[in-house]
């Protein structure tokens, strides 16, 4: 589906106040890049006060806004979303409201795949306003003294990743990301289970960017067998 503009409104009901709030993204497409308009409000928090709010960890005013230009590459990954079909099911109790060129466009049903979405250009106008860097993920498959450690360094604002093993570098496809990352944060990586190098025993280790390693095989009870195991297969393609 081609556009000229688009409004979306995410709405994330599936949280209580004061934790829920909405997105919206204004994008114009041009020729060269696309402009966006960017914002997040928290809502509903008319009955808390600010010192309420700052016992959650919040100050009173959490609202962001951005407007730049995002990388053309994320075209056909919004021309594609737009393009989902009505499903016969909500998948989340959140909500997309979506104007395309001022026409109102059915969303209903894929509330999950738009979630996603969300997360990714999210984190893309992130890197591009320099409020956060590109994400690194570390891997070393420990089955020798000299096990190489592995950079996979991800780029959201241009939509790239690129491995590095010593001075070898190699591109990795953006779908193959999606797949990893999907599965790769639901993961609990918890406080002790960590050490600040590779271990020395056998086993597949990971640093998902908090500078600590994990074996990836014990870091979670939060995937089932079936997507730990997809997990794994999904490294063992991108990671030697």
């Amino acid at each position: 589906m081609n556009f000229k503009n688009i409004t979306i409104e995410y709405h994330y009901l599936d949280v209580p106040a004061p934790f829920c709030y909405t997105k919206t993204l204004k994008i114009n497409a041009t020729e060269t890049f696309l402009q966006v308009d960017y914002l997040l409000t928290y809502t509903d928090r008319e009955d808390f006060s600010v010192e309420e709010l700052e016992e959650e960890g919040f100050t009173g005013d959490d609202n962001e806004s951005w407007t730049g230009k995002l990388d053309l590459n994320w075209l056909d990954s919004i021309k594609q979303i737009i393009a989902l079909p009505k499903g016969n099911k909500a998948s989340s109790a959140n909500e997309c409201i979506l104007h395309v060129d001022g026409k109102s466009i059915e969303t209903y049903g894929n509330e999950i795949q738009w979630d996603y979405f969300i997360q990714e250009i999210t984190q893309a106008i992130y890197e591009t306003a320099a409020w956060e860097q590109p994400l690194t993920i570390r891997f070393c498959k420990k089955d020798t003294d000299k096990a190489s450690i592995q950079k996979l360094q991800i780029s959201f604002a241009n939509k790239t990743a690129n491995l590095n093993i010593g001075e070898k570098n190699s591109s990795v496809e953006w779908t193959t990301i999606q797949q990893l990352l999907k599965l790769y944060y639901l993961q609990e990586f918890l406080e002790g289970e960590h050490t600040n190098k590779v271990p020395n025993q056998a086993g597949i280790y990971t640093d998902p960017s908090d500078g600590s390693w994990y074996d990836i095989k014990n870091a979670s009870a939060s995937l089932s067998k079936e997507q730990k195991e997809t997990l794994l297969k999904v490294l063992e393609e991108i990671f030697d």
